[in-house]
């Protein structure tokens, strides 16, 4: 396939020229040494993992740990989730002084822990609370703005315009849609139809985001839909070479075929360990890396013989126990892909 025209810098707010491809916040996974392989691969605009903005307010020391970015480089953004709007007007004061770069609002996360609590995508059935919450966060703090959500609760409650048209009503600086409802959860194919319609609608710069696994994804959002630019999620999980390769996508006249090559085996290996001894830096080196193991699936994904190493690497709790995992069993590992 033969390159799309290049993305011009998305501009949200005070930010300006940065990368049109953000990856997404995502719990357990957008933590400091996630971020800073991001950044390797070419974003400028990070996000920490999504917080609570009640939690956050009242000083919860687990809360605050999610952000971990003092002394991060800039620019970071938090995002925050919640229903009460006193709560996201003093956080998004508080993170100000912080020096936090951006402030985005969760209207879009299905998971049941937070909708059961109001958060998330329910509060796209009160849109009056979503006005107010928007309204307090606004009124709390000169730092850019944003808002991200879904495209309703279900098919028969679509309000994805409403939103949008609210958001900027609000000051807001820029939205990115999910397209997919609250009901369908990760399941289907998500609808770009919803974000072309949405960039037809507003002026602010829309973000679109939804089923992009690759460079050639992000193009074909972008010439579809004509968004702003592209946010990447549960693809990159594992798989970080794919934020390089939408920026390359958006950026520059590569061909599909150049920008989309994967990694090979000894570089998906490298940068495996890399993250994982980034995890230890941050965590402590049993916890992280026990919880690196939630990232191998992703690194190995497409590797011939790899069940071993996966396995193996499954049980051991020490930054040894991974290079000699890794040691033993690269000889018996072949591209796949």
């Amino acid at each position: 396939m033969s390159a799309s025209p290049m993305c011009s810098p998305l501009i949200i707010g005070s930010l300006r020229a940065l990368t049109p491809m953000i990856p997404a916040p995502m719990c357990g996974i957008s933590d400091r040494a996630m971020r800073e392989l991001a950044r390797e691969m070419g974003c400028e605009l990070v996000m920490t993992e999504m917080i609570s903005a009640e939690g956050f307010r009242r000083r919860d020391r687990k809360t605050q740990n999610l952000i971990d970015a003092e002394g991060e480089r800039a620019p970071v953004g938090v995002q925050l989730f919640g229903d009460n709007p006193e709560a996201f007007g003093e956080s998004a004061r508080i993170l100000e002084d912080q020096g936090v770069a951006l402030v985005d609002i969760n209207a879009g996360c299905p998971a049941r822990k937070v909708v059961g609590s109001n958060g998330g995508s329910a509060l796209l059935k009160d849109l009056p609370l979503l006005g107010r919450i928007l309204q307090a966060a606004r009124a709390a703090t000169s730092l850019p703005l944003t808002l991200k959500y879904r495209s309703g609760w279900d098919v028969d409650s679509l309000v994805y315009l409403d939103v949008a048209r609210l958001a900027e009503g609000e000051g807001i600086d820029a939205v990115t849609l999910h397209p997919r409802t609250r009901a369908q959860g990760f399941s289907g194919h998500s609808n770009w139809e919803h974000i072309a319609e949405v960039k037809d609608a507003v002026r602010l710069p829309v973000i679109g985001n939804g089923d992009i696994t690759s460079g050639a994804d992000a193009r074909a959002m972008v010439t579809q839909t004509g968004c702003d630019a592209v946010m990447i999620g549960r693809a990159y999980m594992g798989a970080p070479w794919i934020l390089r390769a939408a920026i390359q996508a958006l950026t520059t006249d590569a061909v599909d075929e150049v920008i989309d090559r994967p990694p090979s085996v000894a570089e998906r290996l490298e940068m495996l360990m890399r993250h994982g001894r980034r995890m230890a830096e941050r965590k402590g080196e049993r916890r992280g890396v026990i919880e690196s193991r939630k990232l191998v699936t992703g690194y190995l994904k497409g590797v011939r013989n790899s069940r071993p190493l996966r396995m193996s690497l499954m049980r051991v709790e020490t930054l040894e126990g991974m290079e000699e995992q890794i040691e033993i069993h690269h000889p018996h590992l072949t591209d796949g892909l």
